[in-house]
């Protein structure tokens, strides 16, 4: 008998509504009612056009935005409307076209980023070390931000995710606009943080063969609501596409 995968993370009903104008109030629902299950040491792939509200859960799901409701559970715990710092340490996000501190080399955007996750002195130390190795970032290691390419901006951005060692990486469009050889190196790098370190990823994405190549399970998710959750060969069963591209696009008209 299969070995039962363990929950890592579990969120239901959480739903979003965003409030603009002063005399005359406008609201729009960015998710309704959105349930998610992500498996221990997978790969799960969040796909939908955009304004779908891919980008609204992620930063629900770190504690950046607060739900209107629903509740979200994180190793078997309830998570309350203010994240617990224990949970918070566990977790990490990398998002596309990164913005840090302009005048900042890369070096030093690490070593801050390591104090605010309170990594200890010697071991920010190390990992600064083997994540600016293994994502090719020591030879741009004093070059200010602002100096600094897509690509390589993107890889720190990766980096800067990876120094609390954590258990749940988020992953928002990590590979948007950089040259196919640099997305291809960002690939496997993300595929061996999965594999060697049991890291649990949450990916969006709207490269379709990005989510082919990387993800176990996907959820698909349109005007705020989860409509569908399988593997790539599901969700080409049920809309009889060729490939995944061929899926969202029936997914998504």
């Amino acid at each position: 008998m299969a070995e039962e995968k363990v929950l890592l993370l579990k969120a239901t009903g959480i739903s979003k509504t965003y409030v603009s104008g002063f005399i005359r109030k406008r609201r729009a629902a960015s998710l309704k009612s959105v349930n998610l299950e992500i498996r221990k040491g997978e790969i799960f792939g969040l796909l939908g056009p955009n304004g779908a509200g891919k980008t609204t859960l992620l930063n629900i799901l770190m504690g950046l935005i607060i739900p209107d409701s629903g509740e979200i559970f994180i190793k078997g715990k309830r998570v309350r409307r203010n994240f617990d710092l224990r949970m918070k340490r566990i977790m990490n996000m990398c998002s596309g076209l990164p913005n840090f501190p302009w005048c900042l080399t890369v070096y030093e955007i690490l070593r801050f980023y390591a104090f605010l996750y309170g990594v200890d002195k010697r071991e920010a130390q190390a990992r600064i070390d083997y994540l600016m190795e293994k994502l090719e970032l020591e030879r741009v290691r004093n070059v200010r931000f602002d100096e600094l390419s897509t690509g390589n901006k993107q890889r720190l951005s990766l980096a800067k995710s990876l120094l609390n060692n954590p258990e749940l990486l988020l992953l928002d469009e990590p590979t948007i606009g950089l040259d196919p050889d640099i997305s291809v190196k960002i690939r496997q790098f993300i595929k061996e943080m999965n594999r060697e370190y049991g890291i649990t990823i949450i990916l969006t994405t709207h490269y379709m063969k990005e989510a082919e190549e990387l993800c176990d399970r996907i959820a698909f998710i349109k005007d705020g609501r989860i409509i569908a959750v399988g593997t790539k060969d599901y969700f080409q069963g049920i809309t009889e596409g060729a490939n995944l591209e061929e899926a969202f696009i029936a997914l998504a008209g």
